[in-house]
This record gives structure tokens, C-alpha cells and sequence, in this order.
């Protein structure tokens, strides 16, 4: 159980780490838009860090109900 404890916790800080990327990143690509600049860079890179982030949202809640996310586990 402990174990489980620790890969929440890691998940968790993960997903914090992520989800100021992401308000990072929109901030950015505001201020390029008001700027007049291409922000399309950053878009894309938006795009997979908010990926990345729905992925670690999901592998926290079937952590949670005690499933292991393996790409080969079924949840259900």
C-alpha cells in the first residue's frame, strides 16, 4: 500500500508540474497573439502537454480505483 502511496504522490506531482506548463503556455501564446507573433510553436507544444496531462488524469484515477494503467490492463 505504500508503494501505491508513492506512485500517487509521483502521479500527482506530475500532473501539477503539467498542468502549470499548460497555464504557462497559455499565457504565452496570449501574449504572442496580442504581440502580433506566430504562435503556433507553442500551440502545438500546448497540445501535447495537455495530452500528456489527460493521460496522467487517467492513470491517477484507475490508480485510485486500483487498477494499474497499463496499456495491456483492462479497466472495467
Amino acid at each position: 500500500m505504500i508503494s501505491d502511496r508513492g506512485a500517487l504522490l509521483a502521479i500527482a506531482e506530475r500532473i501539477a508540474e503539467a498542468e502549470n506548463r499548460v497555464g504557462q503556455l497559455r499565457a504565452r501564446i496570449e501574449r504572442l497573439r496580442t504581440e502580433g507573433s506566430d504562435a503556433s510553436q507553442a500551440q502545438e507544444t500546448l497540445q501535447a502537454v495537455s495530452h500528456n496531462l489527460a493521460n496522467l488524469y487517467v492513470r491517477q484515477s484507475a490508480m485510485r480505483r486500483g487498477v494499474w494503467p497499463w496499456p495491456s490492463a483492462r479497466v472495467g
